[in-house]
């Protein structure tokens, strides 16, 4: 443990799913946290609970990731309570279900504006303060295999997830003469507290979804937070414009 021991980190989307289960697993491993949930306090305040549990510094912020003013909120809330962050996790994300024809304007702003802006000028953000410091840092992208793999119903989701892949390759070529990694994770499908009516309603459905996954099961939460602990650690510290892809072997098929 304490491999992030003495680092600072900001989650974003970090009071429920993937994004808590790595706010958890960096708190574990001596890290400092402030995440943003959406309007969740209640699980935010678990949360919060938890990861000082564990001993570190941590705090939160309600943020809707399709705020323009967001971006600013963050880093100047995450600043007064930690610090200068070492490293950043863009993963608050948004998703409808809708096929292509019936996609309204509204419907892709916003999952452009969570899923892509945010993260886009975060990223600028967090990185130009650590060249202002003279800092290095890590920045951790939480994508999808939707980003490369179609399927129906989610095409402006996959367009925005396709877009925070390659944000991840442009950054890490233009930040890596600072010492600011971005790399990414990409996960397959996942069972969360957002997805939630999809797996406990209709279980039917999930596992005929499952069967396409060569370790047949759907992914947990809990079961990105080794990938993202690598990627904020030295361990990774040649690692760069990367993509780790886990997801039960979905895309090998």
């Amino acid at each position: 443990m304490d491999r992030l021991k003495g680092q600072r980190a900001i989650v974003t989307g970090g009071a429920n799913g993937i994004g808590r289960a790595i706010a958890v697993a960096f708190a574990r491993e001596g890290c400092e946290v402030f995440f943003t949930a959406l309007r969740d306090e209640e699980a935010a305040l678990a949360t919060l609970a938890e990861l000082r549990g564990h001993g570190v510094r941590a705090d939160y912020l309600l943020l809707d990731g399709a705020d323009p003013d967001g971006v600013a909120q963050l880093m100047e809330a995450a600043t007064r309570a930690l610090g200068t962050a070492d490293v950043l996790v863009n993963n608050a994300a948004t998703m409808t279900r809708s096929r292509y024809l019936d996609i309204t304007p509204e419907e892709y702003e916003r999952v452009m504006a969570v899923n892509l802006r945010f993260p886009f000028f975060a990223t600028q953000s967090f990185a130009a303060r650590l060249r202002a410091e003279n800092l290095p840092g890590s920045v951790i992208n939480v994508s999808s295999i939707s980003a490369f793999k179609a399927v129906s119903a989610m095409a402006h989701y996959q367009s925005s997830k396709a877009g925070l892949s390659m944000l991840t390759k442009s950054a890490a070529y233009e930040l890596a003469p600072y010492g600011i990694r971005v790399n990414t994770i990409s996960p397959g499908l996942t069972a969360t507290k957002s997805n939630a009516p999809q797996w406990r309603d209709d279980p039917g459905l999930w596992r005929e979804r499952s069967k396409d996954i060569p370790l047949g099961r759907p992914g947990t939460p809990d079961d990105f937070a080794g990938a993202a602990v690598f990627l904020a650690s030295p361990e990774s510290s040649w690692m760069t414009g990367g993509d780790l892809v886990v997801d039960g072997g979905s895309a090998a098929v």
